[in-house]
Protein backbone atom coordinates (compact mmCIF):
# COMPACT_ATOMS: atom_id res chain seq x y z
CA UNK A 1 0.00 0.00 0.00
CA UNK A 2 1.38 3.39 -1.04
CA UNK A 3 1.87 5.89 1.75
CA UNK A 4 0.48 9.43 1.75
CA UNK A 5 3.98 11.00 1.81
CA UNK A 6 4.80 9.08 -1.36
CA UNK A 7 1.68 10.45 -3.09
CA UNK A 8 2.67 13.95 -2.02
CA UNK A 9 6.16 13.47 -3.47
CA UNK A 10 4.74 12.35 -6.82
CA UNK A 11 2.39 15.33 -6.97
CA UNK A 12 5.30 17.67 -6.23
CA UNK A 13 7.42 16.06 -8.97
CA UNK A 14 4.65 16.41 -11.56
CA UNK A 15 4.10 20.03 -10.57
CA UNK A 16 7.80 20.83 -10.91
CA UNK A 17 7.93 19.21 -14.35
CA UNK A 18 4.92 21.22 -15.50
CA UNK A 19 6.45 24.41 -14.13
CA UNK A 20 9.71 23.88 -16.03
CA UNK A 21 7.74 23.27 -19.22
CA UNK A 22 5.71 26.43 -18.68
CA UNK A 23 8.83 28.50 -18.10
CA UNK A 24 10.41 27.23 -21.29
CA UNK A 25 7.24 27.85 -23.30
CA UNK A 26 6.95 31.46 -22.14
CA UNK A 27 10.54 32.34 -22.98
CA UNK A 28 11.91 32.42 -19.45
CA UNK A 29 14.44 29.68 -20.04
CA UNK A 30 18.07 30.65 -20.01
CA UNK A 31 19.34 32.88 -22.83
CA UNK A 32 21.68 31.88 -25.68
CA UNK A 33 24.96 30.21 -24.89
CA UNK A 34 28.27 31.66 -26.00
CA UNK A 35 30.17 28.89 -27.78
CA UNK A 36 33.59 28.88 -29.46
CA UNK A 37 33.65 25.90 -31.84
CA UNK A 38 36.63 23.62 -32.21
CA UNK A 39 38.77 24.03 -35.34
CA UNK A 40 37.79 21.79 -38.26
CA UNK A 41 39.40 18.35 -38.04
CA UNK A 42 42.69 17.62 -39.78
CA UNK A 43 43.35 14.03 -40.90
CA UNK A 44 45.86 12.08 -38.87
CA UNK A 45 49.16 11.00 -40.32
CA UNK A 46 49.12 8.26 -42.94
CA UNK A 47 51.86 6.08 -44.40
CA UNK A 48 55.28 7.31 -45.42
CA UNK A 49 56.14 8.47 -48.93
CA UNK A 50 57.24 5.33 -50.84
CA UNK A 51 60.90 5.13 -51.80
CA UNK A 52 59.83 4.95 -55.44
CA UNK A 53 58.25 8.41 -55.17
CA UNK A 54 59.97 11.73 -54.62
CA UNK A 55 58.31 14.51 -52.62
CA UNK A 56 59.40 18.14 -52.79
CA UNK A 57 58.48 18.94 -49.18
CA UNK A 58 60.04 16.91 -46.40
CA UNK A 59 58.07 15.94 -43.26
CA UNK A 60 58.22 18.66 -40.63
CA UNK A 61 58.66 21.48 -43.15
CA UNK A 62 56.39 24.06 -44.74
CA UNK A 63 56.39 26.43 -47.68
CA UNK A 64 54.73 29.85 -47.64
CA UNK A 65 54.00 31.66 -50.90
CA UNK A 66 52.41 34.88 -52.10
CA UNK A 67 51.09 34.82 -55.65
CA UNK A 68 48.64 36.90 -57.67
CA UNK A 69 45.93 34.66 -56.17
CA UNK A 70 46.93 35.50 -52.60
CA UNK A 71 48.74 33.98 -49.62
CA UNK A 72 48.97 30.23 -49.00
CA UNK A 73 50.92 27.91 -46.69
CA UNK A 74 51.46 24.19 -47.28
CA UNK A 75 52.52 22.01 -44.34
CA UNK A 76 54.22 18.67 -44.98
CA UNK A 77 53.86 15.50 -42.96
CA UNK A 78 53.79 13.34 -41.17
CA UNK A 79 54.09 10.98 -44.12
CA UNK A 80 51.72 11.66 -47.00
CA UNK A 81 49.72 14.32 -45.17
CA UNK A 82 49.57 17.87 -46.50
CA UNK A 83 47.81 20.76 -44.74
CA UNK A 84 46.75 23.94 -46.55
CA UNK A 85 46.26 27.34 -44.93
CA UNK A 86 44.57 30.09 -46.98
CA UNK A 87 42.00 32.85 -46.40
CA UNK A 88 42.06 32.09 -42.66
CA UNK A 89 41.04 28.49 -43.40
CA UNK A 90 43.06 25.37 -42.55
CA UNK A 91 42.31 22.01 -44.15
CA UNK A 92 44.27 18.79 -44.60
CA UNK A 93 44.42 15.76 -46.87
CA UNK A 94 46.25 12.46 -47.20
CA UNK A 95 47.90 12.60 -50.61
CA UNK A 96 48.43 9.63 -52.88
CA UNK A 97 51.74 8.47 -54.37
CA UNK A 98 51.69 8.40 -58.16
CA UNK A 99 51.98 4.99 -59.74
CA UNK A 100 53.19 6.48 -63.03
CA UNK A 101 55.12 9.61 -63.81
CA UNK A 102 53.00 12.66 -64.46
CA UNK A 103 53.66 14.38 -67.82
CA UNK A 104 57.04 16.08 -67.61
CA UNK A 105 57.94 14.76 -64.15
CA UNK A 106 61.46 13.45 -63.72
CA UNK A 107 60.21 11.19 -60.91
CA UNK A 108 56.89 9.99 -59.54
CA UNK A 109 55.47 12.51 -57.11
CA UNK A 110 52.32 12.96 -55.01
CA UNK A 111 48.81 14.01 -55.94
CA UNK A 112 45.18 14.26 -54.85
CA UNK A 113 42.13 14.94 -56.99
CA UNK A 114 38.65 14.84 -55.49
CA UNK A 115 36.79 15.34 -52.22
CA UNK A 116 38.94 14.65 -49.14
CA UNK A 117 37.43 12.44 -46.45
CA UNK A 118 38.22 14.85 -43.62
CA UNK A 119 37.50 18.27 -45.09
CA UNK A 120 34.84 20.68 -43.88
CA UNK A 121 33.77 23.02 -46.72
CA UNK A 122 35.64 26.32 -46.43
CA UNK A 123 34.17 29.40 -48.13
CA UNK A 124 32.55 27.09 -50.68
CA UNK A 125 35.72 25.03 -51.24
CA UNK A 126 34.96 21.33 -50.79
CA UNK A 127 37.38 19.69 -53.26
CA UNK A 128 41.12 19.65 -53.80
CA UNK A 129 43.39 19.16 -56.80
CA UNK A 130 47.00 18.86 -55.70
CA UNK A 131 50.27 18.09 -57.50
CA UNK A 132 53.75 17.79 -56.01
CA UNK A 133 56.90 16.57 -57.69
CA UNK A 134 60.08 17.25 -59.68
CA UNK A 135 59.95 18.61 -63.23
CA UNK A 136 62.95 18.65 -65.53
CA UNK A 137 63.43 21.02 -68.48
CA UNK A 138 66.12 21.13 -71.14
CA UNK A 139 66.63 24.85 -70.65
CA UNK A 140 65.36 27.80 -68.64
CA UNK A 141 63.25 29.15 -71.51
CA UNK A 142 61.19 25.95 -71.54
CA UNK A 143 60.60 26.24 -67.79
CA UNK A 144 59.45 29.85 -68.05
CA UNK A 145 57.14 29.11 -70.97
CA UNK A 146 55.64 26.11 -69.16
CA UNK A 147 54.56 28.34 -66.27
CA UNK A 148 53.03 30.86 -68.65
CA UNK A 149 50.75 28.35 -70.35
CA UNK A 150 49.57 26.74 -67.11
CA UNK A 151 46.33 28.13 -65.71
CA UNK A 152 47.65 28.86 -62.23
CA UNK A 153 49.29 31.81 -60.51
CA UNK A 154 52.90 30.89 -59.70
CA UNK A 155 55.74 32.27 -57.67
CA UNK A 156 59.25 30.81 -57.56
CA UNK A 157 62.78 31.37 -56.32
CA UNK A 158 66.21 31.06 -57.94
CA UNK A 159 66.60 27.49 -56.67
CA UNK A 160 63.62 26.36 -58.74
CA UNK A 161 61.09 25.91 -55.91
CA UNK A 162 57.71 26.72 -57.47
CA UNK A 163 54.28 27.15 -55.86
CA UNK A 164 51.09 27.85 -57.79
CA UNK A 165 47.48 27.93 -56.67
CA UNK A 166 44.02 29.31 -57.30
CA UNK A 167 40.39 28.87 -56.34
CA UNK A 168 38.18 27.50 -59.09
CA UNK A 169 34.52 27.07 -58.20
CA UNK A 170 34.33 24.55 -55.36
CA UNK A 171 37.91 23.36 -55.91
CA UNK A 172 41.22 24.46 -54.41
CA UNK A 173 44.03 23.88 -56.92
CA UNK A 174 47.58 23.76 -55.56
CA UNK A 175 50.89 22.74 -57.13
CA UNK A 176 54.35 22.45 -55.56
CA UNK A 177 57.25 21.76 -57.91
CA UNK A 178 60.99 21.53 -57.82
CA UNK A 179 62.32 22.55 -61.23
CA UNK A 180 65.55 21.13 -62.56
CA UNK A 181 67.35 22.34 -65.67
CA UNK A 182 69.08 19.54 -67.55
CA UNK A 183 68.92 17.41 -64.41
CA UNK A 184 70.26 20.01 -61.96
CA UNK A 185 68.71 22.58 -59.66
CA UNK A 186 69.03 26.08 -61.10
CA UNK A 187 70.95 28.83 -59.34
CA UNK A 188 69.12 31.69 -61.01
CA UNK A 189 65.76 32.09 -62.75
CA UNK A 190 64.46 35.20 -64.55
CA UNK A 191 62.04 37.35 -62.55
CA UNK A 192 62.31 35.09 -59.50
CA UNK A 193 60.42 36.28 -56.42
CA UNK A 194 62.59 35.06 -53.59
CA UNK A 195 60.88 37.35 -51.09
CA UNK A 196 57.46 35.90 -51.96
CA UNK A 197 58.24 32.24 -51.31
CA UNK A 198 59.94 30.68 -48.29
CA UNK A 199 60.55 27.12 -47.14
CA UNK A 200 61.40 26.31 -43.54
CA UNK A 201 60.62 24.31 -40.39
CA UNK A 202 56.97 23.53 -39.75
CA UNK A 203 55.11 26.03 -37.58
CA UNK A 204 51.60 24.81 -36.84
CA UNK A 205 49.04 27.58 -36.37
CA UNK A 206 45.52 26.21 -35.68
CA UNK A 207 42.68 27.96 -37.43
CA UNK A 208 41.40 30.89 -35.40
CA UNK A 209 37.78 30.25 -34.45
CA UNK A 210 35.30 32.98 -33.54
CA UNK A 211 32.63 32.57 -30.82
CA UNK A 212 28.94 32.60 -31.67
CA UNK A 213 25.62 32.46 -29.86
CA UNK A 214 23.68 29.18 -29.81
CA UNK A 215 19.95 29.44 -29.05
CA UNK A 216 17.59 26.88 -27.56
CA UNK A 217 15.96 26.23 -30.96
CA UNK A 218 19.36 25.38 -32.46
CA UNK A 219 19.95 28.47 -34.60
CA UNK A 220 23.14 30.50 -34.19
CA UNK A 221 24.14 34.14 -34.49
CA UNK A 222 27.61 35.70 -34.66
CA UNK A 223 28.92 37.11 -31.42
CA UNK A 224 29.93 40.72 -31.92
CA UNK A 225 29.47 44.12 -30.32
CA UNK A 226 25.83 44.34 -31.40
CA UNK A 227 24.74 40.89 -30.27
CA UNK A 228 26.79 41.14 -27.08
CA UNK A 229 24.88 44.29 -26.14
CA UNK A 230 21.54 42.85 -27.21
CA UNK A 231 21.70 39.69 -25.15
CA UNK A 232 23.43 41.14 -22.11
CA UNK A 233 20.83 43.86 -21.58
CA UNK A 234 23.19 46.68 -22.59
CA UNK A 235 21.02 48.03 -25.41
CA UNK A 236 17.71 49.84 -25.05
CA UNK A 237 16.31 48.08 -28.12
CA UNK A 238 16.78 44.71 -26.47
CA UNK A 239 15.21 45.46 -23.09
CA UNK A 240 12.16 43.30 -23.78
CA UNK A 241 14.26 40.34 -24.87
CA UNK A 242 16.53 40.69 -21.86
CA UNK A 243 13.62 41.06 -19.46
CA UNK A 244 11.96 37.95 -20.87
CA UNK A 245 15.14 35.90 -20.60
CA UNK A 246 16.10 37.00 -17.10
CA UNK A 247 12.69 37.15 -15.42
CA UNK A 248 12.39 34.99 -12.33
CA UNK A 249 10.24 31.88 -12.20
CA UNK A 250 8.21 33.56 -9.45
CA UNK A 251 7.39 36.60 -11.62
CA UNK A 252 6.52 34.34 -14.54
CA UNK A 253 4.27 32.22 -12.34
CA UNK A 254 1.97 35.20 -11.87
CA UNK A 255 2.08 36.30 -15.52
CA UNK A 256 4.28 39.36 -15.01
CA UNK A 257 6.80 38.31 -17.68
CA UNK A 258 4.09 37.76 -20.27
CA UNK A 259 2.60 41.19 -19.57
CA UNK A 260 5.99 42.86 -19.95
CA UNK A 261 6.66 41.04 -23.20
CA UNK A 262 3.23 41.92 -24.60
CA UNK A 263 3.65 45.59 -23.65
CA UNK A 264 7.08 45.69 -25.27
CA UNK A 265 5.74 44.04 -28.44
CA UNK A 266 2.99 46.67 -28.75
CA UNK A 267 5.54 49.48 -28.34
CA UNK A 268 7.82 47.88 -30.95
CA UNK A 269 4.92 47.64 -33.41
CA UNK A 270 4.09 51.33 -32.89
CA UNK A 271 7.71 52.35 -33.45
CA UNK A 272 7.83 50.20 -36.57
CA UNK A 273 4.73 51.92 -38.00
CA UNK A 274 6.25 55.36 -37.45
CA UNK A 275 9.51 54.29 -39.08
CA UNK A 276 7.65 52.86 -42.08
CA UNK A 277 5.69 56.08 -42.58
CA UNK A 278 8.84 58.19 -42.39
CA UNK A 279 10.61 55.93 -44.88
CA UNK A 280 7.66 56.24 -47.27
CA UNK A 281 7.85 60.04 -47.25
CA UNK A 282 11.64 59.96 -47.72
CA UNK A 283 11.34 57.56 -50.64
CA UNK A 284 8.76 59.76 -52.36
CA UNK A 285 10.94 62.85 -51.98
CA UNK A 286 14.03 60.98 -53.17
CA UNK A 287 12.21 59.74 -56.27
CA UNK A 288 11.30 63.27 -57.35
CA UNK A 289 14.86 64.47 -56.89
CA UNK A 290 16.21 61.49 -58.81
CA UNK A 291 13.86 62.20 -61.72
CA UNK A 292 15.09 65.80 -61.97
CA UNK A 293 18.70 64.65 -61.81
CA UNK A 294 18.13 62.09 -64.57
CA UNK A 295 16.83 64.74 -66.98
CA UNK A 296 19.93 66.87 -66.47
CA UNK A 297 22.23 63.86 -66.79
CA UNK A 298 20.62 62.83 -70.10
CA UNK A 299 21.17 66.30 -71.55
CA UNK A 300 24.82 66.26 -70.50
CA UNK A 301 25.37 62.73 -71.83
CA UNK A 302 23.96 63.71 -75.24
CA UNK A 303 26.55 66.45 -75.66
CA UNK A 304 29.37 64.20 -74.47
CA UNK A 305 28.38 61.44 -76.90
CA UNK A 306 28.49 63.78 -79.89
CA UNK A 307 31.94 65.06 -78.88
CA UNK A 308 33.23 61.50 -78.40
CA UNK A 309 31.93 60.36 -81.80
CA UNK A 310 33.61 63.31 -83.52
CA UNK A 311 36.94 62.49 -81.86
CA UNK A 312 36.66 58.82 -82.82
CA UNK A 313 35.96 59.69 -86.45
CA UNK A 314 39.06 61.91 -86.60
CA UNK A 315 41.20 59.16 -85.05
CA UNK A 316 39.89 56.60 -87.54
CA UNK A 317 40.83 58.80 -90.49
CA UNK A 318 44.45 58.80 -89.26
CA UNK A 319 44.70 55.05 -88.50
CA UNK A 320 47.95 53.21 -89.13
CA UNK A 321 48.34 50.66 -91.93
CA UNK A 322 46.73 47.37 -90.94
CA UNK A 323 48.89 44.66 -89.34
CA UNK A 324 48.09 40.99 -88.70
CA UNK A 325 45.77 40.59 -85.71
CA UNK A 326 46.01 38.06 -82.90
CA UNK A 327 44.81 37.37 -79.36
CA UNK A 328 46.68 36.37 -76.22
CA UNK A 329 46.12 32.63 -75.78
CA UNK A 330 47.76 32.02 -72.39
CA UNK A 331 46.06 32.70 -69.07
CA UNK A 332 48.60 35.26 -67.82
CA UNK A 333 51.37 36.06 -70.31
CA UNK A 334 54.57 38.06 -69.78
CA UNK A 335 55.26 40.81 -72.31
CA UNK A 336 59.01 41.41 -72.54
CA UNK A 337 61.43 44.10 -73.68
CA UNK A 338 63.35 41.75 -76.02
CA UNK A 339 62.67 38.37 -77.69
CA UNK A 340 64.12 36.33 -74.82
CA UNK A 341 62.92 34.94 -71.50
CA UNK A 342 66.00 36.54 -69.95
CA UNK A 343 64.78 40.03 -70.85
CA UNK A 344 62.81 42.38 -68.63
CA UNK A 345 59.07 41.81 -68.17
CA UNK A 346 57.33 45.03 -69.19
CA UNK A 347 53.81 43.95 -68.26
CA UNK A 348 51.42 41.01 -68.19
CA UNK A 349 48.55 40.35 -70.59
CA UNK A 350 45.38 38.35 -70.05
CA UNK A 351 43.81 35.71 -72.23
CA UNK A 352 41.72 37.29 -74.99
CA UNK A 353 43.62 40.60 -75.15
CA UNK A 354 43.77 41.83 -78.76
CA UNK A 355 47.12 42.73 -80.36
CA UNK A 356 48.57 43.75 -83.71
CA UNK A 357 51.76 41.99 -84.85
CA UNK A 358 54.37 44.55 -85.91
CA UNK A 359 57.36 42.27 -86.54
CA UNK A 360 58.80 38.86 -85.72
CA UNK A 361 62.05 37.24 -84.64
CA UNK A 362 62.12 33.44 -84.87
CA UNK A 363 59.64 32.17 -82.24
CA UNK A 364 58.80 35.65 -80.95
CA UNK A 365 56.43 38.39 -82.07
CA UNK A 366 56.61 42.12 -81.41
CA UNK A 367 53.03 43.20 -80.71
CA UNK A 368 51.05 46.34 -80.06
CA UNK A 369 48.02 46.41 -77.78
CA UNK A 370 44.89 48.46 -78.41
CA UNK A 371 46.00 50.98 -75.78
CA UNK A 372 49.34 51.54 -77.55
CA UNK A 373 51.62 49.45 -75.35
CA UNK A 374 54.21 47.31 -77.14
CA UNK A 375 56.43 44.35 -76.33
CA UNK A 376 57.67 40.89 -77.27
CA UNK A 377 55.70 37.68 -76.69
CA UNK A 378 56.35 34.02 -77.58
CA UNK A 379 54.48 33.16 -80.77
CA UNK A 380 52.87 29.98 -79.41
CA UNK A 381 51.14 32.13 -76.77
CA UNK A 382 49.20 33.92 -79.52
CA UNK A 383 46.01 32.88 -81.28
CA UNK A 384 46.27 34.25 -84.81
CA UNK A 385 43.21 35.62 -86.61
CA UNK A 386 42.18 33.97 -89.86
Amino acid sequence: MTSKPHHAFLRLTFAATALVGALAATGCATGPKLVTPNPPPIPKAAGDVPSTNKAVLQPGTQVVADTAEGHIKIEAGPGLRRVFDWDGMRRGVITKPREKRFAGESSKGLYFDGTPKVWKPAHGISKLRYEEGYRNFENIDDAMIWMQIRRLYYTYNNDGLVVGWKRKGDTLQVEVWQFTIDGKKPTSLPDSKGTQIAEGPLKVEPQKMHPHLVFADGHTEPYNTQTASEYSGGGASSSASTQSQHCSWFANLFGQCSKASASSSEQTAKNGSKTSATASVSTSTGTSAAASGTTAANASASGSTQTSETADNKAASKSEPSNPKAEIAGNVVNIRSRPSTHSKVLMQAKQGDSVSILKQDKGWRYVKFDDGRKGWVANFLLKHSG
